[in-house]
């Protein structure tokens, strides 16, 4: 019931309600891109909060036992089906609080001049409520006892003899802030070859 309670002040319901984020994203080639993603509320469900993205995908937000998770349309329209849904904030909401989650590299590989090839590499990625009481500053607007999640996994890809084993590493920093719900997110994966490289993707309310 506490975790309940907690996780509606930190994930609140917001029908009818559009929110926006500033996002931006640095490619291998340090080429850098600021577009805005909106989030429309549709009206709950028993358990689930409907999300309308601004690219058209249907998303679910369901408050389960182990913690909240995030559902895309087939996930939830077939729940008998031996999908893993995406657990964002695991309960109870505590710091060391530590749970993993399957996830896909987005890194892209590059060969030639013009040659891209995208990894998608399965990888654990694991998390971790390093803080329950962080502030947080945006745009000098200072929000008080957010909750802060860091997230480290690795893979390698061995793409041939030439180019040897490439190890990948990913870091995630996400914050949760009371009655605003995802406050902000970060995630960069790094290589250890100059084929991939690195990129960054950052994602901030707007409000």
């Amino acid at each position: 019931i506490s975790s309940c309670k907690i996780s509606q002040d930190y994930f609140p319901h917001n029908e009818g309600k559009k929110i926006f984020y500033d996002v931006f994203f640095q490619d291998k080639e340090n080429k850098k891109k600021n577009f805005r993603q909106s989030f429309y509320f549709l009206p709950k469900t028993d358990k689930s909060i409907p999300v309308l993205k601004n690219d058209g995908e249907l998303i679910f937000y369901e408050f389960e036992k182990k913690g909240i998770t995030k559902k895309n349309t087939e996930e939830f329209l077939s729940p008998n089906q031996d999908f893993k849904p995406q657990l964002l904030l695991a309960f109870p909401i505590k710091e060391n609080q530590e749970w993993e989650v399957d996830d896909k590299t987005t890194i892209q590989m590059k060969l030639g001049y013009d040659r891209f090839y995208e990894t998608n590499l399965p990888f654990i990625l694991k998390n971790k409520i390093v803080s329950t009481n962080e502030t947080v500053s945006i745009k000098g607007k200072k929000i008080k006892n957010c909750i802060k999640v860091s997230g480290y996994g690795k893979t390698s890809y061995y793409p041939d003899p030439t180019l040897g084993n490439i190890n990948i590493e990913i870091f995630t920093t996400t914050y949760f802030a009371k009655g605003l719900g995802l406050l902000k997110y970060s995630r960069e994966e790094r290589s250890d070859s100059e084929t991939m490289g690195r990129i960054i993707y950052e994602k901030t309310l707007i409000f």
